[in-house]
């Protein structure tokens, strides 16, 4: 018993010097502060690609503009006018599913007596405007004609664009990142280094939209053909990306 009890007083001192020992070899590790990671050196780019394409649809915005003394008769006025302009536009061979209002006003028409200093009402005028989505664009000037022919008064506005721009955006995305890496890898070669890699990439926007043309409003049954020329259009993509700057003699 009592040779027992030696043992155990001879080991917990051993023990507790262990212990001590340890803590003292931890110490100064736990003292150093945490090495913070720190990211390569980065470089940022935004560039553009664009695409040109030819368009093939334009939009037509046209209608007809009436007056009378009273309110339902214009409206009738314009009604029938109407009418007659759009089966002026389906004979020339536009479907139904093409042809949209986009625009119906009731106005009065107000003439100023400087005797009494107010206001008289003088008749009303209506107005009604249709948008023509037409395929191919070379049927654009026939569809103008056929309508003016027809009655038409007012012819607000012509755009054209891309029926699908997805191949002509997709072209676009490549060009822009090409460019991108180019001007990185100038940037990286400018800086005494090399580009290592891409670290990332977004596409921030995407501009395709329709190209607006003027057009001469024309009252003349008789007139000469409207001519209308497209031209072409861009398709613009912007991207942002981001390179690994690799510094010589650096690890890979």
């Amino acid at each position: 018993m009592s040779m027992l009890r030696s043992l155990r007083h001879a080991i917990l001192p051993a023990v507790a010097i262990a212990a001590a020992s340890a803590a003292l070899v931890a110490s100064p590790l736990a003292a150093q502060p945490m090495m913070q990671h720190q990211p390569p050196p980065q470089i940022t780019i935004t560039a553009q690609g664009d695409v040109q394409v030819t368009p093939d649809r334009a939009r037509i915005t046209l209608g007809v503009e009436t007056e009378a003394k009273t309110a339902q008769e214009a409206a009738q006025l314009n009604a029938n006018a109407q009418t007659r302009i759009v089966e002026a536009v389906r004979k020339a061979g536009i479907p139904a599913a093409s042809i949209r209002t986009t625009g119906y006003n009731v106005a009065p028409k107000q003439q100023y007596l400087p005797e009494t200093r107010t206001w008289r009402v003088d008749g009303y005028q209506v107005t009604n405007l249709v948008v023509i989505v037409v395929e191919p664009v070379a049927k654009a000037g026939e569809v103008i004609d056929a309508a003016l022919n027809a009655g038409a008064n007012r012819v607000a506005g012509l755009s054209f664009e891309v029926k699908d721009p997805t191949p002509a955006r997709e072209q676009a995305i490549t060009n822009a990142v090409a460019r991108a890496r180019r001007e990185a890898e100038i940037a990286a070669k400018a800086a005494g280094g090399e580009v290592a890699g891409l670290l990332e990439l977004n596409v921030d926007s995407y501009d395709a939209s329709p190209r607006p043309m003027m057009v001469m409003e024309s009252m003349r049954a008789d007139a000469a053909s409207t001519p209308i020329s497209e031209g072409t259009q861009a398709v613009t993509v912007s991207v942002t990306t981001r390179w690994a700057f690799r510094a010589p003699g650096s690890n890979p």
